[in-house]
């Protein structure tokens, strides 16, 4: 967390695992998500000043040469404007071994590139706020397991990381079990999906899918529900046609 006008000092590290010299170059850029909701994608332009971090930050060193096995410390230096909007901001910072390199270092080594996803939270009025859209099971299933999706839609000023439960629920209305999903984060105004299945095999009659997510730093709670139908139908027609 930093205040607005506040000045941050930090860290990092970079290590030379090769068996060669390398000189490199430290960076700073902006990135975007990539359509899979996950990958980031260094940019040279300011995609949105809103979530932009990277004319705020300092690298020292911003060249350097690491010996076999050596490691190196850069300081980052953060230097939040007055005017910074509350919420997170977003930068990259990547480690590339220059043009000019070492004799017997080999051009497949230049092109390779190490980055740090670097999250600062501006303090003041945040907004947080996301919405579970498509959740999808199959209107019917002979047997199971029973997959399902969903996606995660962040309107928030700030990356979350939200927690999912999915409680399955009988006819009768008692639940016989959760699903827990894998903890993922998506960042500010973009949308990720979630994938889960529930494992039992047999099951009779309709079922409900009652969905809870839990995120951000209020505690905040969105709610979804979706009805399915698991049963042997084949199973249930030969019994009959037997009778």
């Amino acid at each position: 967390l930093a205040l607005p006008g506040e000045t941050i000092q930090e860290s990092i590290r970079v290590r030379n695992t090769g068996d060669t010299p390398i000189q490199f170059n430290s960076n700073v850029q902006d990135f975007i998500i990539g359509e899979d909701g996950q990958t980031p994608i260094a940019v040279n332009e300011n995609v949105t000043t809103r979530w932009s971090l990277a004319d705020w930050i300092v690298l020292a060193p911003q060249t350097d040469t690491l010996q076999p096995g050596e490691t190196a410390q850069i300081a980052v230096v953060i230097e939040v404007p007055e005017d910074a909007l509350p919420g997170g901001h977003y930068a990259m910072i990547t480690h590339q071994p220059n043009a000019g390199r070492p004799e017997g270092q080999t051009a497949s080594a230049v092109n390779q590139r190490v980055g740090t996803l670097v999250y600062l939270t501006v303090e003041g009025p945040i907004n947080e706020e996301a919405f579970i859209r498509n959740l999808t099971f199959p209107s019917f299933v002979e047997y199971g397991p029973v997959p399902f999706s969903l996606e995660v839609d962040n309107q928030s000023d700030i990356h979350i990381t939200p927690t999912i439960s999915v409680d399955i629920h009988n006819f009768l209305g008692t639940k016989v079990e959760t699903v827990t999903l894998e903890t993922k984060n998506i960042f500010p105004f973009s949308s990720r999906e979630f994938v889960g299945q529930w494992d039992r095999v047999w099951g009779m009659g309709p079922y409900t899918a009652k969905v809870t997510m839990n995120y951000g730093n209020q505690g905040r709670v969105t709610l979804a529900t979706e009805r399915f139908w698991l049963m042997p139908a084949s199973l249930v027609a030969a019994g009959i046609v037997s009778l």
